[in-house]
């Protein structure tokens, strides 16, 4: 069973199985999206919440980072990002625009890099909408500099920081 490691700010510390976080960090992601209009938070997101704060962009942050170990999605970014000569950056940009009707080649050879790109994302992804979704969500906290341990602090991902 994997676990996560929950660190609060006056530096209590509880290890929880992934599945629970992920479902206690959902919870308490949803009251956060409408607190005005919901209903008390459960108990689980209560406890959660003492570890990830109410900055709802950093509970989101959270959850993205929890669900890259659904399905592999980090192994995924990994096979994509492997011997490749495009960044992430540019891995990012080609991912989201792939099913986009407004996608502009900008010259041939660059589409075919490209096209090659695609086909090997669709290739890991086994054309899975929903999977390029969530992989594009990952990489996005790459991209944005997210995935830092400052910006991590009170969850991580079995171990303690002096570990």
């Amino acid at each position: 069973m994997q676990l996560v490691t929950l660190t609060a700010p006056d530096g209590h510390c509880e290890r929880w199985d992934i599945t629970t976080t992920y479902l206690a960090l959902r919870s308490w992601y949803s009251y956060l999206k409408d607190t005005d209009n919901a209903k008390e938070p459960t108990e689980l997101a209560t406890r959660i919440s003492k570890f990830v704060g109410d900055d709802i962009k950093q509970v989101r942050t959270f959850l993205i980072y929890l669900d890259g170990f659904n399905d592999d999605l980090y192994s995924k970014l990994s096979l994509l990002t492997h011997n490749s000569t495009k960044s992430t950056v540019q891995l990012y940009f080609i991912m989201k625009s792939i099913n986009n009707p407004n996608y502009l080649a900008h010259n041939k050879r660059e589409e075919r890099e490209r096209q090659k790109i695609v086909e090997r994302i669709e290739q890991v992804t086994n054309n899975d909408e929903n999977t390029l979704k969530r992989l594009i969500r990952l990489t996005k906290l790459f991209v944005d500099g997210q995935l830092s341990y400052k910006n991590m602090e009170g969850i991580s991902n079995g171990r303690k920081k002096n570990d």
